[in-house]
């Protein structure tokens, strides 16, 4: 089976794992790999349920940024009368200072989509246009394929479908010559 053409909405990238979700003609994929497994899930857009835009802040990583800015500037405060250790130390927290600050200015955008057995996520930390226009994207794409499944299956039902189908004219012909009739 060749898989269709795919386009590259989002990652969600964690500690342990790497999930890509893409963008086909009739789903959203979602490829993840952990270690040396890889795995992929399907939200058909006919079996989308709710999709969601929102922003968190990520607690675990400000709170690991934090505490190794306070490590690195509390070895500097404490080494003041040695200006080259102190410098260097405070040159070294600055990195997590900056990482810190920016995530609890920016935080993070996840769009996550929710099906029937199956759900995708994606995590956009800078690029916040970039969430916005997937979120979008697949609202409207999810909201086009459903009202097209609904209209067809409210189409009008002519008299020819409501009438039984007649047998077969063998069938018909051969019940009076069945064995055991008489």
């Amino acid at each position: 089976m060749i898989p269709g053409k795919r386009k590259l909405l989002g990652r969600n990238i964690g500690a342990m794992s790497r999930e890509a979700v893409f963008e086909t003609a009739d789903a959203i994929e979602s490829e993840s790999r952990e270690g040396y497994e890889v795995t992929r899930k399907r939200v058909l857009y006919e079996e989308v349920l709710l999709v969601t835009l929102h922003r968190e802040l990520g607690a675990v990583y400000v709170i690991a940024m934090g505490v190794f800015t306070l490590i690195f500037a509390s070895v500097a405060f404490s080494a003041r009368r040695e200006p080259a250790v102190a410098i260097t130390f405070g040159v070294l927290a600055l990195p997590f200072f900056i990482a810190c600050a920016a995530r609890m200015i920016l935080k993070l955008d996840f769009v996550s989509v929710f099906g029937r057995r199956s759900k995708a996520v994606m995590r956009f930390s800078v690029r916040k246009r970039r969430a916005r226009e997937v979120y979008g994207r697949i609202c409207s794409r999810a909201l086009e394929v459903q009202r097209a499944l609904v209209e067809q299956q409210a189409a009008p039902v002519s008299d020819a479908d409501t009438q039984p189908p007649l047998p077969p004219e063998d069938v018909a012909n051969d019940a009076a010559g069945a064995i055991g009739s008489a």
